[in-house]
């Protein structure tokens, strides 16, 4: 028998996740220079975060610096895309992407960011076929968990470069995140729950 609230939990993830895809992921501000120096200072005094802090948690700033100008920045579809056009405001996605992700100068194209909405969509057709092969589920909530963890330990690794660069996470970047990460647990549920071979209940 299904579990009709684990699957409304799991459509408001995967939909939280790909809606977050479209809004801002990144943003350039340059008033947050003095903040971001001495969140700097504080952080490399403090040893800087946890394991934890890294990889599950926002950081001391980070949940008002979300919600600075929500509507300003750079999505992770356009930072996957937004090179390609060859445009002064395609350089500085570029940019940005070349600082928060990768920290490489004349990187390729972010084209495997587009991976988040394929394995969400991915999750979301599990969830709405009646009786879903456990490969989906697992296939969904590995490359989930993957790709979550390589978004976290980029940007906790570019950490001091992104307040350098005077560079804010927005609520686009958050979202995209706890949605893969809330979906991926949902998926990880249902394998549990699975009975006799590949099929769910």
């Amino acid at each position: 028998m299904r579990s009709i609230p684990l699957h409304f939990i799991g459509k408001f993830f995967a939909v939280l996740a790909l809606v977050s895809f479209f809004l801002p992921w990144v943003r350039l501000s340059p008033s947050a220079l003095k903040k971001n120096t001495l969140e700097l200072v504080r952080s490399r005094e403090e040893g800087g975060p946890g394991f934890l802090q890294n990889l599950i948690f926002m950081r001391s700033g980070e949940w008002s610096e979300m919600w600075a100008d929500p509507a300003d920045g750079f999505s992770g579809f356009q930072l996957a895309f937004g090179a390609a056009s060859g445009t002064q405001r395609a350089k500085m996605q570029t940019e940005l992407a070349s600082i928060v992700l990768d920290k490489k100068e004349n990187r390729p194209l972010l084209g495997w960011l587009l991976l988040i909405p394929v394995l969400t969509g991915l999750g979301w057709v599990g969830l709405i076929l009646p009786r879903t092969p456990a490969i989906v589920m697992a296939v969904t909530s590995v490359g989930l968990v993957g790709m979550y963890g390589i978004l976290r330990l980029k940007m906790a690794g570019g950490y001091s470069d992104r307040l350098i660069a005077q560079i804010q996470l927005g609520l686009g970047w958050w979202g995209t995140l706890y949605g893969m990460l809330g979906l991926a647990v949902v998926c990880v549920i249902f394998l549990g729950r699975m009975r006799g071979g590949w099929d769910a209940d």
